[in-house]
């Protein structure tokens, strides 16, 4: 449930734009903290917790830039809404700030209607995925995955008795630590030794960020002292743990707790997974078609097995003709899958409107869709901004022409089964509701018998090498797709496989989508 009173962070050195703001921001009922410069709001955020900050791009002692990248390094804000103020109106600015962690940008002179319209969109979509991924961090929420944070004083901790716990315990010694540590799956509590002063300190920011989905239990030396008692339940905790109780008792009301959360999330995740399987979006992990002598597969994995923004679409038009689709929301996991539906609905009905209206022709010019479907985005979304890519893909085996429009997607590889050479195909477009008006090109290509088209979201660019430490980029893909190319039927698992062995990629942080095309 949303809380009653956003707390947000100001940051500007312009004393009447900050002024604004807050006049603005508390007349919509929201606590505000300002700040003058980028030093000021890092003091702020280590001592409170922020649901979303707004800064000033250009700031002495530290601009925007490098405050949104110090604040992204910190656990507790890598997911909280950051939105930039600039006059720079220029989109190579615009994809730098969204490159160093932004989420949005509004431009100078501020316009309270859009400025309103872009906060109140930002609080919703992260109080919705905060509610979502507080219940529900993962599939697996057995004991041995879980775990207790115990905020521990670090000279003389008190010593939790270990052997007969349900779960995991990770003590921890700093603040830095702590927020490290709930970064983990399945965090069952929060238990707080009342001589652990770093983190008593911060005891509201704490409740503040974990609200009611995990509880805190204060470890209490002294039972009698009742002003401290009183003046810690003034925070939103939920309970006491006594040193002086035999260790027995402490380990039982310890266990307990736990339960109760581990039987709080089954049902969850019972409900969530139940309504999961009723949504009209496709979701399965793997999809095999064929129509003729044409193969299609596909392997969707969604990051961190939670619904995310990659999304993909078959469209059967008649028994020789067939739609694809692929396309990626900005964003992960749950605040970018979202956003899917809305895009879904427009790209179905749009389809189903021209697919066999004779003044548009998929076969040869998919873009005149794009075009369609990014005037209706356009309207809908400029407040918001939330962008995608798209790649629209006509597939017709009567004329054996494959006609391709992409909208910010990655150039998709061809493997030319007669040549036996592998391009890169030019095939680029900008992001769907970005530019109103714009027009997509159709790049029409004949699919002769062995030819292979490979097409891929950034989920796998993006992934890491873990000896180097970059990403692996589009040279990987076309590696795996070379070694590959002689193979009637590649298989999409068979890529990832060998992709993850000879790039060192252990683990990958984004939805990623792998479409393979291939005429046998």
């Amino acid at each position: 449930m949303a809380k009653v009173s956003p707390n947000i962070l100001v940051v500007d050195d312009d004393v009447v734009i900050l002024k604004f703001i807050e006049f603005t921001l508390k007349g919509l009922g929201y606590q505000t903290t300002l700040a003058k410069n980028g030093k000021e709001a890092i003091d702020q955020a280590k001592s409170q917790h922020f649901d979303l900050i707004i800064s000033d791009l250009y700031m002495p002692l530290m601009d925007g830039n490098e405050l949104v990248r110090r604040l992204r390094q910190t656990p507790e804000y890598q997911h909280t809404p950051f939105i930039f103020l600039s006059g720079n109106n220029e989109e190579d600015t615009w994809i730098k700030n969204l490159n160093d962690g932004a989420d949005d940008f509004i431009t100078k002179p501020i316009k309270q209607k859009i400025f309103i319209s872009k906060i109140k969109s930002h609080l919703k979509k992260a109080y919705l995925r905060k509610d979502i991924l507080d219940s529900a961090r993962k599939d697996d929420i057995s004991f041995e995955k879980g775990n207790l944070i115990y905020c521990a004083n670090r000279i003389k901790p008190f010593p939790l008795p270990r052997k007969h716990l349900k779960t995991n315990i990770t003590a921890v010694y700093s603040d830095s630590d702590f927020f490290m540590a709930l970064q983990d799956t399945n965090t069952w509590g929060i238990i707080i030794d009342d001589k652990a002063n770093w983190a008593i300190s911060i005891l509201d920011k704490i409740t503040e960020i974990v609200s009611n989905h995990i509880p805190i239990n204060i470890l209490v030396t002294d039972a009698d002292d009742m002003d401290k008692l009183e003046s810690l339940m003034q925070s939103k905790i939920s309970g006491f743990l006594f040193k002086n109780l035999n260790p027995k008792l402490i380990i039982h009301q310890i266990n307990s707790n736990v339960q109760r959360e581990h039987d709080l999330k089954s049902k969850y995740l019972s409900a969530l997974n139940s309504a999961a399987k009723r949504s009209p979006i496709r979701f399965e992990n793997e999809f095999q078609d064929t129509i003729r002598d044409y193969n299609i597969q596909i392997l969707h994995q969604p990051y961190n097995k939670l619904p995310g923004g990659d999304y993909y679409e078959i469209i059967d038009v008649d028994q020789n003709r067939k739609i694809l689709i692929l396309g990626d929301v900005m964003g992960k996991k749950w605040d970018a899958w979202f956003f899917v539906p809305a895009y879904i609905a427009y790209i179905r009905s749009t389809i189903n409107f021209f697919v066999n209206r004779q003044e548009l022709d998929f076969v040869e010019s998919p873009g005149k869709f794009l075009d369609i479907i990014n005037e209706y985005l356009f309207k809908d979304i400029q407040l918001t901004e939330v962008f995608t890519t798209l790649s629209i893909i006509s597939l017709c085996t009567s004329s054996n022409k494959i006609s391709i429009a992409s909208a910010g997607a990655l150039r998709p590889f061809l493997y030319d089964g007669i040549d036996k050479t592998i391009s890169q195909l030019n095939i680029v477009g900008t992001l769907l509701g970005v530019v109103k008006g714009i027009k997509y090109r159709s790049l029409v290509h004949e699919f002769n018998k062995g030819d292979k088209l490979f097409f891929y979201t950034d989920g796998y660019t993006e992934a890491v090498n873990d000896r180097t430490g970059e990403m692996i980029g589009d040279e990987a893909i076309f590696y795996i797709l070379d070694n590959n190319k002689e193979k009637e039927i590649i298989e999409p698992k068979d890529v990832e496989l060998e992709l993850t062995k000879i790039y060192n990629v252990s683990k990958f942080d984004d939805d990623r989508t792998l479409l393979l095309i291939q005429r046998n």
